[in-house]
């Protein structure tokens, strides 16, 4: 056998050319439709009283840095000395008496608050019950 009429190895033989199709359309999200009919109230209350309770932790932090500032700029005290010029005699202010009327008036907000999305779901659940409720569209999104 000579040379030039050898059978092409692996390496030198061309690649098969693949027939050319159209792109692929990107996929598209899955949409489904959904009707909110009716809230269960207990639900709503449990939710409520959780996210209101965070909220008033959050405050309760966020005041407690605050009065930590107040007290190391000694604000307190220039305030006292900026009174007892004018006249006013100033008494004391403790920190911790403040922060529990703080918490305490919290505490109320959370109760009152969570009573008011209580209410909120039960005239939800009437007007869902003439209207039909509430249609929503959920579309999954793939791209991650």
């Amino acid at each position: 056998m000579s040379t030039s009429q050898r059978e092409p190895t692996d390496a030198t033989r061309p690649l098969p050319t693949r027939a050319r199709t159209k792109p692929l359309p990107a996929p598209r999200a899955a949409r489904r439709r959904a009707t909110v009919r009716r809230v269960h109230p207990w639900s709503v209350l449990k939710l409520s009283l959780v996210f209101y309770f965070c909220v008033l932790l959050v405050v309760m932090l966020g005041l407690t840095i605050l009065w930590s500032v107040i007290i190391r700029l000694e604000i307190i005290d220039a305030l006292r000395e900026l009174l007892a010029t004018v006249g006013f005699d100033l008494i004391r202010i403790d920190g911790g008496n403040l922060a529990r009327v703080v918490f305490l008036f919290g505490l109320v907000n959370v109760v009152l608050w969570s009573g008011m999305n209580v209410f909120l779901a039960f005239l939800y659940n009437l007007i869902a019950d003439l209207v039909g409720g509430l249609r929503v569209t959920l579309a999954e999104d793939d791209a991650r």
